[in-house]
């Protein structure tokens, strides 16, 4: 039997209704704050990523999907969504009308241990915002975030929020750690003793229990603040608590990529067996430089999909709601059934037409589908123009089934389905 690739999965049944839900409603948010939708290629040339996301982060060096095409350039399978997106805005010359709210959704790859909520092939949704370098516009990017997921149906959650500085902060706060780390180098990952050479920044976000153990008595971020750095981000601080945002300062909150400056932020549930990052995003200054863009400073954020999925309720995802499922009791009755249920379907009530099997097994396709009411047809309906309803949820019986002359069931059809 073949089987999807380790770490890949088909996408059907109760997760393709959740992944639907999800897209369209954080679509429909993100709308309302002014975002257009975008959708890059699924595939950059390599070096799109070893720009935006750097050599020295863990994607980077293990886990993006690279393989040369048959004309010999080097291709990645997008790992994230930013780095595609930032170079669509540059091809396409749209920073020539600032600000930019673009929003994506769409398949990642990255080779990493499958694990519950981390695939080989993922999801995510994001946003990004350009041309607007303001503690507002932080904070309103975070409070758009949080908007989506309340609008999926998930309240549940922290908010993390930390800043990585300016380039004066980082520099002073990068001596510092790895003053700290290399009296403690022995006692490091084998990962993080690379990470300690090459982006020390990156030791903040092992996961690693040993590392994190280290990481709990580091030096925090803001005591190397400049004064620039400090004001900023007490500024967004601020405008959160009177945009009524919650949320709790991480000082080791450092996100897995490279391009990220000022502002970080992350989103982690409270209640349920997945505790870990659901997504997150932050400021951007020097992004579009990097693909000989314009300098412009941005902003963005991307959830798994996956991972929200994993906070959805299945009870909510059973299925569509056929309304109305039209069932002739016999062959005999199929004809007139199948007129009604073109008629039903032509007044734009959802309908299944079941007529395979007996009627036995026809109620049980019923009630798999979901079905609110069924229309029978029998011998005593056909002789009598009549229609027998049943109300598939009513425990009632004197109030289950109803016998109505069949030129009247669309507007009795109409009328209950309206009431329930």
């Amino acid at each position: 039997m073949f089987r999807p690739p380790r770490g890949m999965k088909d996408l059907y049944g109760i997760d393709f209704r959740k992944y639907d839900y999800i897209v369209r409603t954080a679509q429909k948010v993100a709308e309302k704050y002014g975002y257009e939708m975008i959708s890059a290629p699924i595939i950059e040339h390599t070096e799109v990523f070893q720009r935006a996301i750097g050599d020295n982060t863990d994607i980077a060096s293990k886990e993006m999907y690279t393989f040369l095409d048959k004309g010999g350039d080097s291709i990645t399978l997008r790992p994230e969504g930013t780095a595609g997106v930032i170079r669509a805005i540059v091809t396409n010359s749209l920073t020539q009308n600032l600000p930019v709210r673009l929003m994506y959704y769409g398949e990642m790859f990255r080779y990493d241990r499958p694990q519950k909520g981390r695939y080989r092939q993922f999801r995510q949704l994001g946003v990004e915002y350009l041309g607007d370098k303001s503690p507002y516009t932080d904070s309103i990017t975070i409070a758009t975030a949080s908007e989506i997921l309340n609008a999926i149906g998930i309240f549940d959650f922290e908010i993390l929020v930390n800043s990585l500085g300016d380039d004066e902060t980082r520099e002073a706060y990068i001596k510092a750690i790895v003053k700290y780390f290399s009296r403690h180098k022995n006692r490091l990952s084998q990962d993080s003793q690379i990470r300690l050479q090459k982006n020390p920044l990156r030791i903040l976000d092992s996961k690693d229990r040993g590392d994190i153990e280290i990481c709990s008595m580091a030096p925090r971020i803001m005591d190397y603040f400049s004064k620039d750095a400090g004001n900023y981000f007490d500024k967004v601080c601020e405008l959160l608590e009177k945009y009524g945002v919650k949320y709790e300062v991480d000082p080791f909150l450092v996100r897995g990529l490279d391009y990220y400056s000022h502002t970080a932020f992350e989103f982690k549930p409270t209640k349920g067996e997945y505790k870990d990052s659901i997504g997150g995003g932050g400021r951007y200054d020097k992004l579009l430089s990097q693909f000989n863009g314009p300098d412009v400073s941005g902003i963005g954020f991307a959830f798994g999909i996956e991972r929200l999925m994993l906070l959805l309720d299945n009870q909510k995802f059973k299925g569509n709601i056929r309304r109305v499922a039209v069932t002739p009791v016999t062959d005999k009755e199929n004809d007139i059934a199948f007129e009604l249920f073109k008629t039903l379907h032509a007044c734009d009530i959802a309908a299944e037409f079941l007529h395979v099997g007996n009627l036995s097994k026809k109620m049980k396709v019923a009630d798999r589908l979901n079905c609110e009411i069924t229309l029978l047809i029998g011998e005593n309906e056909r002789a009598n123009g009549t229609v027998t309803v049943k109300f598939m949820n009513v425990a009632d019986e004197a109030r289950k089934t109803k016998e109505v002359n069949i030129n009247e069931i669309v507007g009795f059809i109409k009328y209950a389905l309206e009431r329930s």
